[in-house]
């Protein structure tokens, strides 16, 4: 398994192990699981879950510059299996429905994990020095590498910028969602 994919080796193989448990429980309901039964409620819990991972200890180990809590490039991994799988489980949760509250959380789902996507892409496209850009050459290259270098990092801090308030976004709206779900389900009643 190659080094720099694993933590997509690694999620696409949770999702066919979550897809296979998911099936099992659609062949024993006959359709799919209500998203406010057993099944349902387990499943985006735990995707909720892991989105809040994905989001919260990956920013917290790159704020914490003196601890030294694993490599970055690990929490990158992690942070980027987490943000696939627990989205896919909460799209499981949904049992193909998306209206209300929880078709927005839905949707605001998928548009953080394309941007993460696109993240990821821009993020092993910025070379970490610009010795990295080019093979060695005059200064009138060294000084377009930097100029390169210099774009990819800006592309890369205007990606971060739209995609960390969108994640926000998401969290708000799902928790807005639980609240709203646990209210009508038990307290309306």
């Amino acid at each position: 398994m190659s080094e720099r994919h694993r933590e997509l080796w690694y999620a696409l193989i949770a999702i066919v192990v979550i897809t296979a448990i998911y099936a099992v429980a659609y062949r024993q309901a006959g359709s799919f699981p209500k998203a406010s039964g057993l099944v349902g409620h387990g499943i985006g819990i735990l995707g909720f879950v892991l989105i809040l991972m994905t989001e919260t200890l990956y920013s917290i180990r790159k704020r914490l510059t003196d601890v030294k809590w694993g490599r970055m490039a690990s929490w990158l991994r992690f942070h980027i299996f987490t943000g696939l799988v627990g989205p896919y489980m909460v799209l499981l949760h949904t049992s193909m429905r998306f209206g209300r509250l929880a078709g927005v959380a839905m949707l605001m789902t998928v548009v953080v994990v394309v941007s993460g996507v696109v993240g990821r892409y821009l993020y092993t496209r910025v070379p970490r020095t610009v010795e990295d850009t080019l093979p060695a050459a005059d200064v009138v290259a060294i000084d377009q590498r930097a100029q390169r270098l210099a774009a990819r990092r800006g592309a890369l801090a205007t990606w971060r910028a739209v995609h960390v308030p969108l994640t926000w976004v998401l969290i708000v709206t799902a928790l807005a969602h639980a609240v709203a779900a646990l209210y009508y389900v038990t307290l309306a009643r």
